[in-house]
């Protein structure tokens, strides 16, 4: 079956900003001694209802990562203090997670190392690259039938 190129040009091309984007954010990582992932979940906690806590299959799906992978970045994030496990207040055999003030401070000096590497490059008309960026993450989220993340917004501090 035979793709139009600009089709096989968008797929080659979005895999590449994938790696890219990911090799900005191990390099972040790495000076700050942590995995990608678990920059990832304390971005979705921090990023979540009022920094509400979460499910961890909500959580899971949000970060996209399996609950096998899952289970090991929160145990990493545990033994840092970063996040801890509470229960649910609407459901007492659950086990929601929750960003602590140590995991919320780790995620601020994360962002901010991050923030300022994309400053050098996007430092142009940033509402035109974050429209470009969400509609694409609309159209690969609905690929996937997952809830939409291309309109979080941090937190106001």
């Amino acid at each position: 079956m035979a793709h139009p190129p600009e089709l096989t040009t968008l797929t080659l091309l979005l895999a590449r900003a994938s790696r890219l984007n990911e090799a900005v954010i191990g390099d972040v990582c790495r000076r700050h001694a942590v995995a990608p992932a678990e920059l990832r979940v304390l971005g979705a906690l921090r990023l979540s209802s009022g920094g509400a806590p979460m499910r961890p299959t909500v959580l899971g799906g949000r970060v996209v990562q399996t609950s096998g992978g899952l289970t090991a970045t929160l145990r990493r994030l545990e033994a840092a203090g970063a996040v801890e496990r509470v229960g649910d207040p609407e459901d007492g055999r659950v086990r929601l997670v929750a960003l602590t003030p140590e995991g919320e401070q780790l995620h601020d000096r994360l962002l901010d190392d991050l923030t300022a590497r994309y400053a050098v490059t996007f430092d142009g008309d940033l509402d035109a690259d974050l429209a470009a960026v969400r509609r694409l993450l609309d159209r690969l989220e609905a690929m996937g039938d997952v809830a939409s993340s291309a309109h979080w917004a941090p937190p106001e501090v």
